[in-house]
């Protein structure tokens, strides 16, 4: 289970309430009580541990979501709501990982790492990482990215339509 103490802040009398960062999308105000915690990082940063999640500029509604790392102004990803009544993620490999994490059905959120790829002839490509989802327990603002099994045939690049 992940604590506040975990998070190795200072008393909270000393901690600043929020940081503000020059991202690449501006400068945006995060607040550290809706940090989402990371114990193991990410796949590849696993020494980035605390991201925030914000709306972009502009942006009315939620299909995208910029993932900001609160310790590195640079790390940021643009990620995407999962829905969990859709069939593209087997319900039997999401209970297991929201069992392995101990993350009530009703806390747990899950989202898609999208990727960007333009090639030299053509229209950017979307895609989002079905293989390696981030489960969020909402209720703790714990995150884990997990890989599902090799044999479910997701995809690190499914293309979006």
């Amino acid at each position: 289970m992940v604590s506040t103490t975990d998070l190795n802040q200072p008393d909270a009398g000393d901690a600043p309430t929020a940081v503000k960062l020059k991202t690449l999308f501006g400068e945006r105000e995060f607040s550290w009580d809706k940090a989402i915690y990371f114990p193991a990082g990410l796949k590849g940063f696993p020494d980035h541990n605390v991201f925030a999640l914000a709306t972009f500029p502009g942006e009315g509604g939620a299909t995208f979501i910029l993932m900001q790392s609160l310790t590195e102004p640079e790390l940021a990803f643009i990620v995407a709501p999962y829905n969990l009544e859709s069939d593209t993620l087997k319900p039997e490999h999401l209970e297991q990982a929201f069992g392995i994490y101990g993350i009530k059905k009703e806390d747990g959120a899950v989202l898609l790492v999208v990727t960007l790829h333009k090639p030299d002839d053509g229209d950017v490509i979307m895609s989002v990482n079905l293989r390696a989802p981030i489960f969020i327990d909402t209720s703790r603002q714990a995150a884990f990215q997990h890989h599902l099994p090799d044999s479910s045939g997701y995809s690190y690049h499914h293309e979006l339509s």
